[in-house]
């Protein structure tokens, strides 16, 4: 059995190393939205791979994050949130965001743009570090890291104007059912003192499996405001 699962650890890898130009193809991922602590099904939500584009000579992908609940759902905690990202092609770090955040009473739009060292966020200044990430795109991307079972590897985040650290951690390998069959895939979690643990605002644990070759964010677990909400992959539009 141990011989088996290192197998299948591998393999992902493998896949999640491999050069590709997925990013360079349009594809959409639906999936329902619910409130973990209840299962209850709140909203729907989309990750889109839109067409690459080129920010001031700078290659990029365009990604779209978008949650909304339903007429119940906004009766428990309205979400209306709608999330642009541009990720440099070569680097996959944080070019340019856009953010319009409708969450209960909270209304909030800003406008990123990250150049060298530095960061604009609604013509607010801030000192960016080195290698920083947009926590929406690691959606997508963090599944071209080599992170092992058990291993963990940090990246510094860009949100909006604010920045800080965070530990993602590679759980290992469980079973997981989508539209698609049972899948066996490997989770990623933010971690705290080496225990995974959501603890801020839009931290999230995402469980990737192989669909058609292709390394896919089948269950996604996020910080809100409101609580936990688990988006369960619904569809995968091409």
């Amino acid at each position: 059995m141990k011989l088996i699962i290192l197998l299948i650890v591998g393999s992902l890898t493998l896949m999640a190393n491999a050069p590709n130009n997925r990013f360079d193809s349009k594809v959409k991922y639906e999936y329902n939205v619910y409130l973990k602590v209840l299962n209850l099904k709140l909203g729907q939500a989309s990750l889109s791979i839109k067409d690459p584009d080129n920010i001031e000579g700078i290659n990029v992908y365009h990604l779209s994050f978008n949650v909304r609940t339903t007429r119940l759902g906004d009766s428990i905690y309205k979400i209306r949130n709608e999330i642009d990202v541009w990720i440099n092609k070569e680097t996959l770090n944080v070019v340019k965001q856009n953010k319009s955040i409708r969450e209960l009473r909270k209304k909030q739009n800003s406008e990123t743009i990250i150049r060298n060292e530095k960061g604009v966020t609604n013509e607010k200044e801030f000192i960016v570090k080195g290698n920083s990430f947009d926590p929406y795109s690691l959606i997508l991307i963090l599944s071209e890291f080599d992170i092992a079972e058990n291993q963990s590897k940090k990246f510094n985040i860009i949100d909006a104007g604010k920045s800080r650290m965070i530990k993602i951690k590679n759980l290992g390998t469980e079973m997981i059912k989508t539209p698609y069959g049972n899948k066996q895939g490997y989770t990623l979690s933010p971690i705290n003192n080496g225990k995974p643990v959501l603890k801020n605002k839009g931290d999230m644990e995402i469980t990737y499996v192989s669909i058609n070759d292709i390394l896919v964010p089948a269950r996604i677990l996020l910080k809100l405001g409101g609580g936990v909400l688990e988006l369960r992959l619904k569809k995968i539009r091409e």
